[in-house]
């Protein structure tokens, strides 16, 4: 398989949503990392859903992980519940994510470039792209299912995740609700 047949619509984020709202966004749609949009909605960068997860950690509890056992359930629940008063924005300023520069493939590309690109640079998503536009996002559990299938581990469960984008899970229902950074996928925006 190809990048271009690996490609799917997945839901973009941007600088003024909030760490809650992403939150929100990686487990609705069981996302390993975030696409991060400009204003026009063109893809520019990707975030790790591991650098998400730290922006809950204060710094102190990051520089000793041990201190995480002082908190208490309701004093986690208090720090989980401060990201709704934080942009993507406010935490790239704070140096608290670093966005990789978007990491992407050829629409040509073949499953062995994609894994060496998703290897080579640490990210659990890479954006299929050529000069003239955006296609989509290659995703690691679509790629790892592109492998299992060529390696004879096909199923219904593989064919289903080949067959239907990240994006589409969203169309039954929860994406008119979930608010205006789900309602695009990357790559919509761009074509």
């Amino acid at each position: 398989m190809r990048a271009i047949d690996l490609a799917e619509q997945v839901p973009t984020v941007h600088k003024e949503t909030t760490g809650a709202e992403a939150a929100r966004i990686v487990a609705e749609f069981r996302l390993n990392g975030l696409v991060v949009a400009d204003d026009s909605g063109v893809p520019i960068a990707v975030i790790p859903g591991s650098q998400l997860l730290s922006v809950v950690l204060p710094q102190y509890v990051r520089d000793d992980p041990h201190l995480a056992y002082a908190y208490d359930e309701q004093a986690a629940d208090d720090l989980c519940a401060k990201l709704t008063t934080v942009t993507l924005g406010d935490l790239i300023d704070a140096k608290r994510l670093t966005p990789a520069q978007l990491p992407q493939v050829e629409p040509d590309a073949t499953v062995v470039e994609i894994v060496s690109a998703m290897s080579e640079l640490h990210y659990p998503l890479i954006v299929v792209a050529d000069q003239a536009r955006f296609h989509g996002v290659v995703t690691m559990s679509r790629v790892l299912a592109a492998i299992a299938q060529a390696a004879g581990q096909d199923s219904d469960l593989i064919r289903r995740r080949l067959d239907k984008d990240i994006i589409d899970r969203g169309r039954s229902g929860y994406l008119s609700e979930a608010g205006g950074d789900t309602a695009r996928g990357a790559g919509e925006d761009a074509r």
